[in-house]
């Protein structure tokens, strides 16, 4: 009888508790239902859709998030950023090289010096000798006929005095005057050849006197007087030396050679360039080819100066696809008279595709995207608390805004619009080509929430 007697009590306590539970869930979950029919009542008055315009109260403008700014126009280029690389001026390169095979001594320039060609006061400079022993032979070869040209000349002369005095046959006067012809064009052939290893006139000339005096000596059946006593690099020039000369003025920008190591024939030992001026290299895309043009402006900026831009123009355009990257290679012309920047350095390059006069750019935020439309919401009147906006189409395409002209697309392209986004880094940018005039006043904050408000009221 006790056991159920507390088994009632207990069962009435659980029931009471029960009864509480839910009394309590229902009142709040009731005051919560009317709050929030109370506050969506509050945001339906808010706005007031009719068409493609709507309505906002003044109150409800800073809830929603809603920033208005007056359109202006500026001045802001529409630009194609790509990498860019410079390199040497191929039409102002030489490549320096020896004609004849021998050992390289006497390297007398250095990678980065400067170096004069013949055409310049003081000029050529000397860049390094080469030991050739075909030179050494040219050089017999050249003495050689020398001598023998002298010779043939004065038994010609004998051969002439005799004929005079009848001791000779015609035959052998002809045979004089024959051999002396062959040996003065083999004579010319020597000297020729002497040429192509770089020997100027005046140093053959040098050679030809020596060998005179030898010639005469050697008719005579005497000896060559005493010689004064040369250098070491002089006795090896006359030996089998030859001076590699600067072929034009500039800068060694290549150096494959140390001293004592082979020339080969045709093998570049230095490149000389003139880096005043250098050629900057962009790789341009299919899809924008069609953007880019001979004559357009370009900024270059560099890490080496990165507060520098620097400027030229696009004046070749590749007609030819790279099958790798599927690119066209574009080419301009910088300026470097003041020697700052190298070959190979990788750099941004900005291609200034349109002008961009009197644009109309706003922050991307203002534009709110439907499939392939586009609209912003401008305001069109603001009386009795409320504000109204209309829901207008545009045509936008985007601006490519890159280093040197993002600050002059922040500050004057919309009056207000903010320096910076909560991350540091500048909006992001659109150009309104069709549908809004300079002096309008537009939502530039907020038109997501607009459009989406017009949505929900079926518009």
């Amino acid at each position: 009888m006790e056991k159920k007697t507390a088994r009632r009590i207990a069962w009435a306590i659980a029931g009471v508790v029960t009864l509480v539970i839910a009394f309590v869930f229902y009142a709040t979950f009731h005051g919560a239902t009317a709050a929030g029919g109370n506050a969506s009542a509050a945001d339906d008055n808010a706005f007031v859709v009719k068409g493609d315009s709507i309505e906002v109260s003044d109150d409800g403008l800073a809830p929603a998030g809603i920033q208005v700014a007056t359109v202006s126009t500026a001045d802001v280029p529409k630009t194609l950023t790509l990498t860019a690389k410079t390199g040497l001026d191929m039409d102002t390169v030489a490549h320096v090289s020896a004609l004849f095979g021998g050992k390289v001594t006497n390297i007398s320039v250095s990678l980065g010096q400067t170096v004069l060609g013949p055409e310049s006061a003081g000029g050529p400079t000397k860049m390094c000798v080469i030991e050739s022993n075909d030179l050494a032979q040219d050089k017999a070869n050249w003495l050689q006929a020398l001598i023998q040209v002298k010779i043939d000349e004065q038994g010609l002369a004998r051969a002439k005095d005799l004929f005079a005095a009848n001791v000779l046959a015609e035959k052998f006067l002809v045979d004089a005057e024959s051999q002396l012809m062959k040996d003065q064009a083999v004579q010319e052939a020597a000297r020729q050849q002497l040429m192509i290893f770089g020997l100027s006139d005046s140093e053959i000339d040098a050679i030809r006197k020596e060998a005179a005096v030898e010639a005469q000596n050697a008719s005579k059946g005497g000896t060559a007087p005493a010689k004064p006593q040369k250098s070491i690099d002089e006795i090896r020039r006359e030996r089998m030396g030859y001076v590699l000369t600067a072929p034009r003025s500039g800068v060694i920008a290549e150096k494959f050679v140390a001293d004592g190591e082979a020339a080969v024939p045709q093998t570049p030992l230095f490149t000389i360039a003139d880096t005043k001026l250098l050629w900057i290299w962009g790789d341009v895309y299919e899809r924008d080819l069609d953007q880019v043009k001979k004559g357009q402006k370009m900024k270059l900026f560099f890490p080496s100066e990165p507060t520098r831009a620097r400027e030229c123009t696009v004046d070749w355009i590749s007609p030819v696809l790279d099958p790798n990257t599927h690119s066209i290679k574009i080419r301009g012309i910088l300026d470097n008279s003041d020697g700052r920047l190298l070959s190979d350095m990788y750099g941004t390059m900005l291609v200034t595709l349109d002008a961009g006069l009197n644009s109309i750019v706003v922050p991307s935020d203002a534009v709110v995207r439907v499939g392939n439309k586009a609209f912003v919401f401008v305001q069109v009147g603001s009386a009795g608390g409320k504000t109204q906006f209309l829901k207008t189409p545009v045509t936008v395409e985007s601006v490519g805004v890159g280093l040197g002209t993002m600050d002059t697309a922040v500050d004057a392209a919309v009056v207000g619009a903010p320096a910076a986004t909560a991350s540091g880094s500048s909006p992001i940018l659109v150009r309104i080509t069709r549908g809004v005039t300079a002096g309008q006043t537009i939502v530039k904050s907020g038109a997501l929430g607009l459009f989406n408000e017009m949505a929900q009221h079926g518009n």
